[in-house]
């Protein structure tokens, strides 16, 4: 089971300490790439080698490397309505060598191989924290459109089965299997809708890396009747898509942009022509300009689009929830139609509700599209 580095937060490499008088200087090799350790990366798929090297003080046997800021560039996060994992794990593997100024080897190389995910740590869980969930959500909770599929996404690192169930009735189980390559270290577990049977929990079966376990996922499916429900996908704290539903009152609204100028509409000689005996014949009008022209001219005129949306009344489980969307780097929103919009999320700041203070919960959060409402894409 390897290591997982959450590349939105930093993680330290520390060089073993090297006695030798002769020491200058400590290089990292890092080599990021896509598929399985200890084969070749297949034709077209992700393989970057970089080289850091860290010059030591004079009282230094060792250095720290920080390895994050490089790795995280390299993921990519595409949704078009299909959940993909394809790029959502990468293998980092490193090799640490002491050197002496004129590059020259000292000992033998230290190496390490890791598995990388656009995910983050919090401050309170300290440096280079690599705990693991097994389910890739924090809350105990979901909500899910009512004829709509269930998906979970899942650490195949340790997960061995998802079970769906009704009641105490296992209706269905979906068995987990790592093969060790990382587009597969990430997967989506889903449960398509019948409308005979009323999903409400999941169990997720686990082996740690001491113990083992199960995870209990209370599933609740609302119907909508009245408003259309949006359905928002973005990548949470554990690197993985994750659906959360706006299901109340939306209300959209077009902000627009545009820049002007002063324009001259003086004419001093307009010339017109005119038949005259069947001929063709010019005639000029001196100092004039059109009542009905612009003087002021727009240019560069576009719009952003937004949309308020509310998720109608919710348990304070979903609360951790809604504290990664405002801290996603990546939101799509999908509408009744299925059709898939880039959104970014306009809210600075949450202000968490419980059922002690607020009774009912519902939130409002407004998103705005990240492109411009008329197509300048050049």
């Amino acid at each position: 089971m390897s290591t997982i580095i959450r590349t939105r937060s930093p993680f330290f490499i520390r060089t073993p300490d090297e006695s030798d008088a002769d020491l200058s200087f400590f290089r990292l090799i890092l080599t990021i790439f896509k598929g399985s350790t200890g084969s070749t990366p297949a034709c077209g798929d992700l393989n970057e080698t970089i080289t850091l090297e860290k010059k030591i003080l004079p009282t230094e046997t060792s250095v720290t490397f920080e390895i994050s800021e490089i790795v995280n560039q390299y993921f990519e996060q595409p949704f078009t309505g299909t959940y993909s994992a394809d790029m959502q794990s990468l293998w980092v593997s490193t090799g640490i060598t002491a050197r002496k100024a004129d590059g020259t080897l000292i000992g033998s190389s230290t190496d390490g191989v890791y598995l990388a995910q656009e995910g983050f740590n919090t401050f309170k869980e300290g440096v280079n924290f690599t705990d693991e969930n097994e389910a890739l959500i924090s809350s105990n909770y979901i909500q899910v459109k009512d004829g709509d599929a269930i998906r979970l996404p899942v650490n195949a690192q340790n997960v061995t089965s998802v079970e769906f169930k009704e009641g105490n009735t296992t209706i269905s189980t979906a068995n987990v299997t790592d093969d060790l390559s990382s587009p597969q270290k990430i997967q989506y577990v889903v449960r398509s809708y019948s409308s005979s049977i009323n999903i409400d929990s999941i169990v997720v079966n686990f082996t740690g890396r001491s113990s083992s376990g199960t995870r209990t996922i209370t599933v609740e499916a609302v119907e909508e009747c009245k408003f259309s429900p949006y359905k928002c996908v973005f990548l949470n704290r554990w690197g993985a898509f994750q659906d959360v539903y706006f299901f109340k009152k939306s209300t959209s609204s077009l902000e627009s942009k545009n820049e002007t100028f002063n324009k001259s509409i003086f004419a001093a000689n307009t010339i017109t022509s005119s038949l005259v005996g069947g001929v063709c014949t010019p005639a000029s009008t001196y100092n004039t300009y059109s009542t009905t022209e612009h003087s002021m001219q727009t240019f560069n005129s576009n719009a952003k689009q937004s949309l308020v949306l509310n998720t109608g009344f919710i348990k304070e489980a979903m609360n951790i929830t809604l504290e990664e969307l405002l801290l996603s780097e990546y939101i799509w929103l999908v509408d009744s139609l299925n059709n898939v919009f880039p959104v970014l999320l306009k809210e600075s700041n949450l202000q968490t509700k419980t059922s002690l203070n607020d009774r009912l919960i519902n939130y409002t959060m407004n998103f705005e599209m990240s492109f411009d409402y008329i197509n300048n894409v050049r």
